[in-house]
């Protein structure tokens, strides 16, 4: 996770973490430590030598409180690149469930993780020309900060 997000900030540099970033480190961690995953969960890209990828998509405002707090959607893209149909596929499967079944969230220092939803289950989404399948699931979290 050190080559992740927040990795072009140089050693001694002030660092701010947001609750967004620290949505998407956690998340992956989570996901390595918890999944019978065949790779770690890139931050950067979709390996082109197979792997797995998240990245944030675009949140939206659920509840702003009156001392200006607020309860968010934020949707995780998850990429697959595997040459197994089948393994590709029960990755992101072991993914989605995971979180969607959650009971108690992981702790966060800058937001309160409140639930996830599978928004887009885990599907094939093409395949390359050397037979290197493609797949995808959304997670959609919902936080507060």
């Amino acid at each position: 996770m050190e080559d992740g997000i927040s990795s072009g900030i140089k050693k001694g540099a002030w660092k701010r973490m947001t609750p967004q970033t620290e949505l998407l480190e956690l998340i992956a961690e989570t996901a390595e430590n918890n999944c019978n995953l065949d790779t770690s969960i890139s931050l950067k890209e979709l390996p082109a030598e197979g792997g797995l990828y998240a990245e944030l998509g675009e949140g939206f405002g659920n509840t702003t409180y009156y001392n200006k707090s607020t309860e968010k959607t934020i949707p995780v893209l998850f990429l697959c690149r595997h040459a197994d149909q089948k393994r590709g596929l029960e990755e992101l499967h072991e993914i989605s469930h995971y979180f969607q079944r959650l009971r108690q969230y992981p702790q966060a220092k800058t937001f309160a993780w409140l639930d996830t939803e599978i928004a887009k289950e885990p599907n094939k989404i093409g395949r390359d020309e050397d037979g290197v399948y493609h797949f995808s699931c959304i997670l959609n979290c919902k936080i507060y900060y």
